[in-house]
């Protein structure tokens, strides 16, 4: 467990030295997401297709930028990467159980909690509470799990 501590506090303190970078990926997805399920003018694009393929786009180069500085400076060749963490995962499962338990926690209370809330609420409200929602998310929980996943796999190369 405290495998899955240490990466986390790892991912956590690398996500604050790049936060600049990593909201402006999500900034971009975050202002998507709001106009496609606030509406309104100008917002067509939003919840359509290009919309989607837009923030699927942001999430791709995310990843591709997490990717690189992370792993710029790793002595393993990209070829031996993935045997390596599918090596760490075999040799340290508990450790991979701890991580999917934080990462479970994580989702209950970024999404579940914050889902229970807003369903009560009427339709106008809920529309807005869901806009915010995923406008924030998209500039702290969703690129922190990227930032999460791409420091896990450096430790586990590492090890």
């Amino acid at each position: 467990m405290s495998e899955a501590w240490e990466v986390l506090g790892r991912s956590a303190r690398w996500f604050g030295r790049n936060y600049p970078v990593v909201a402006s990926y999500g900034l971009l997805a975050s202002v998507q997401r709001f106009m496609a399920v606030r509406g309104g003018r100008g917002s067509s694009w939003a919840g359509g297709a290009p919309g989607e393929v837009f923030t699927a786009a942001t999430r791709v180069g995310l990843s591709v930028w997490c990717v690189t500085k992370v792993f710029r400076d790793c002595p393993v060749s990209p070829r031996e990467v993935p045997r390596r963490i599918w090596r760490h995962g075999r040799s340290h499962p508990q450790d991979v159980a701890a991580g999917a338990a934080l990462l479970g926690a994580l989702t209950v209370v970024s999404k579940v909690i914050p889902d229970a809330v807003v369903a009560h609420l009427d339709e106008e409200r809920r529309r807005r509470a869901s806009a915010w929602g995923l406008a924030v998310k998209n500039v702290t929980v969703i690129p922190f799990t990227v930032v999460w996943m791409v420091i896990g796999a450096r430790h586990a190369v590492d090890q």
